[in-house]
């Protein structure tokens, strides 16, 4: 796998693996505030999912080409990428199944928890690429708290 930082990828337009954009996520999870994840809602009010949030606040996502749809109401707001949207968006911009998708992003996997800690959110991402390809894994090391 090819990890180059977002700054690069968005100046170079490149497209990242499933791969590469989950291990950014898992970064980007590091580096949240407490309080704004939320897996009761895609976006609004400066909250969300891991996948709401990376769509509306990280540009890098957006140049990949992560959207979200019907900001201006929460609970119409969803993630879209390519023809796709909702949890089809999701699990094809990260390249995974609908059902990996549930397994990371959901309040499901976290036991009904809708408001997980970010670093258990992004942990979760980091086990589930090492399980898939460990060399996806290791660029994906945690920030060190």
């Amino acid at each position: 796998m090819q990890f180059i930082t977002r700054h690069e990828a968005s100046r170079h337009q490149y497209q990242a693996t499933g791969g590469e954009r989950l291990a950014a996520l898992a970064t980007f999870l590091d580096s949240l505030r407490p309080g704004r994840l939320t897996l009761g809602l895609w976006f609004g009010n400066g909250r969300g999912c891991a996948v709401g949030l990376a769509a509306a606040t990280e540009p890098w996502f957006q140049a990949q080409g992560l959207r979200l749809k019907g900001v201006e109401r929460p609970s119409l707001c969803h993630p879209v990428y390519r023809e796709s949207s909702d949890w089809e968006a999701v699990a094809e911009f990260f390249g995974l199944t609908v059902a990996e998708a549930y397994e990371l992003f959901s309040a499901a996997a976290y036991g009904g928890n809708l408001q997980p800690a970010p670093r258990t959110v992004a942990d979760r991402i980091r086990q589930h690429l090492a399980a898939r390809d460990p060399a996806d894994a290791a660029v994906c090391a945690p920030v060190p708290a």
